[in-house]
């Protein structure tokens, strides 16, 4: 595999821990903004594009193949144990046409309507294939975001949602053993993967 070596990422990020497995077709863009955790796995093909407010991704994160991060209008976090599969893209910012706005970056702010803020996924979380997550959205521990889903509004805790929009199909019943597991996992410093 071709996978960014720890010097690269050293003199290219803001900061990052230990284990890192960064897939070497992974595109940054302000990567001084972009801060990475320990046991972190990006996969081929993503893009992460940090704005002011940065990219910090947790430990034992995953980021799925082709997935994107656009973090131009808000802060994006991705708290430890988080997961995020393939195709997958998170907006900080949003353009609002509906009013009959004009949009796109060549076209002066006056004339555009712009929805931004955060993105932020919290322990556990769990964004399935294809899904897009606009801004100004949490999804809390353990929530869980079926695949090809719209998200415009927050997951609470162990709340599975899916479709377009996103609509709350079930609680998850997993919290209490995924949690369990996680202090396991965390004693367990002999775990290898």
């Amino acid at each position: 595999m071709d996978f960014y070596k720890r010097e690269e990422l050293e003199n290219l990020l803001g900061g990052m821990g230990s284990n890192l497995n960064i897939h070497r077709s992974v595109v940054f863009f302000n990567p001084k903004k972009i801060f990475l955790g320990s046991n972190v796995r990006i996969d081929c093909f993503c893009l992460l594009s940090a704005g002011e407010e940065g990219i910090h991704i947790g430990d034992h994160v995953h980021v799925g193949a082709g997935s994107y991060l656009f973090g131009g209008g808000g802060k994006i976090v991705l708290n430890s144990f988080a997961n995020i599969s393939s195709r997958v893209s998170l907006f900080t910012s949003s353009d609002d046409f509906v009013e009959g706005y004009m949009t796109n970056p060549t076209v002066p702010s006056k004339y555009k309507k712009v929805l931004n803020g955060p993105v932020t996924l919290e322990k556990h979380a769990l964004v399935g294939s294809g899904s897009i997550v606009l801004p100004n959205v949490k999804i809390d521990v353990g929530g869980v975001v079926g695949a090809l889903s719209l998200v415009k509004k927050s997951v609470n805790s162990f709340e599975i949602v899916c479709g377009t929009p996103a609509k709350q199909v079930r609680n998850a019943t997993r919290g209490t053993l995924l949690l369990k597991l996680e202090q396991e996992f965390l004693n367990d410093k002999n775990e290898k993967i």
